[in-house]
């Protein structure tokens, strides 16, 4: 008889630390992910931090944290708790006593540009005797940004230096049309179209003084079309570093620089494109376009941006660089008329070992073919 009441007080136990465990678990648990950092570059390492706060005298014998995030995060303590598909799923166990918090600290390799969003989280948690699974979701946003990686590459760092040498020069030395700064004598090195004919009445030539263009800016236009039969994503990779490495420097150098791209955005769907600034976050905007620019699907036409390209003057432009693999007629054709207007411009053209496209005669001066498997990538 007493065994028969033991084994009822056991169950009768068991069955109201199950209904009270049910009722009361979650409350005043707070669990929350965080990135260590707002941004990074591609190949550096971060944190995940894994908050976890009991805020009541319930304890949590056992609480499972299960989230996923993608795959190019590569943890460092990923094991048998975790698995990787096409996401990374992670599954962490704590104890949890009363009025405790936990941090884990999960350090995290970024092996690849791009924008990652954590959107949620799933904790499971056990009653007194772990007989049960007591789930809930909870919200959480925790995002980062890995910004491609600049460029370097022996081949593009000595074009690179030198074009910025040259931008740097005519920044200050070409006059601006539009800014007048008064009249002076007239040499044989002046044009006649400069001559100010109304003081040229008093028996001597003079010409127009015009200032500087110290507001004029750099264009960089990335084309992601792949022309080639199988995708050659470490060329279209390679340009969108080209492009960060050649904004770090200009911008760095307080040149006004643009970007135009015809890769979608991750989040708005829209081609990546930002106007003309030198200011304080323009580097940090262009790097989280670039981050956000996606090459899961093929890259719309460059089509809209060549006819801008050809409809703009180039008066605001101290030159105009191209970043693209892509090699075909169409593409040449638009650098070809560059040429024949007189506009300054250069195209990066990242190859491998498989693509070594054909180049123009009349734009091959124009062209630098850059080997991405010298070295400038990880």
């Amino acid at each position: 008889m007493v065994i028969i009441w033991i084994i009822l007080g056991a169950l009768l136990l068991w069955e109201i630390q199950f209904v009270w465990y049910a009722k009361h678990w979650d409350e005043e648990l707070f669990v929350s992910l965080a990135f260590s950092r707002k941004s990074t570059v591609r190949g550096e390492s971060c944190e995940l931090l894994e908050t976890i706060e009991n805020r009541k005298l319930l304890p949590l014998p056992v609480l499972k944290v299960k989230f996923q995030v993608s795959r190019q995060l590569a943890f460092e303590d990923a094991g048998t708790e975790s698995s990787v598909t096409d996401q990374y799923y992670r599954n962490d166990v704590f104890s949890v006593r009363p009025y405790t918090r936990h941090i884990r600290s999960l350090r995290f390799t970024c092996k690849k540009r791009g924008f990652y969003r954590i959107n949620g989280l799933d904790v499971v948690a056990g009653d007194l005797f772990l007989t049960h699974e007591l789930p809930k979701s909870l919200p959480v946003d925790s995002q980062l940004y890995v910004y491609p990686r600049p460029f370097r590459g022996m081949d593009f760092n000595g074009a690179l230096r030198q074009l910025n040498g040259e931008v740097a020069t005519k920044r200050h030395l070409q006059e601006d049309p539009f800014e007048y700064l008064g009249i002076r004598e007239y040499t044989p090195r002046d044009t006649l179209r400069d001559v100010n004919w109304k003081a040229a009445r008093s028996g001597e030539l003079k010409v127009n003084q015009k200032g500087c263009t110290a507001q004029r800016s750099v264009r960089l236009v990335v084309n992601l079309e792949d022309g080639a039969i199988l995708r050659q994503e470490d060329l279209l990779e390679a340009s969108i570093e080209m492009a960060a490495a050649a904004a770090e420097l200009f911008i760095g150098q307080g040149i006004r620089t643009s970007l135009e791209t015809n890769g979608p955005d991750l989040l708005t769907k829209e081609a990546v494109c930002l106007k003309a600034s030198c200011g304080a976050g323009h580097l940090d905007s262009i790097f989280r376009g670039l981050a956000r620019i996606d090459l899961e699907k093929p890259a719309p036409s460059f089509e809209p941006i060549r006819e801008r390209l050809e409809e703009m003057e180039d008066r605001e432009s101290l030159c105009t660089i191209f970043f693209s693999a892509d090699a075909r007629p169409e593409f040449q054709q638009l650098l070809e008329k560059f040429r024949k207007e007189k506009r300054e411009f250069i195209w990066f053209c990242p190859v491998n070992r498989i693509i070594r496209p054909e180049i123009n005669a009349g734009i091959r001066p124009y062209t630098r073919l850059i080997d991405v498997e010298e070295g400038g990538r990880l």
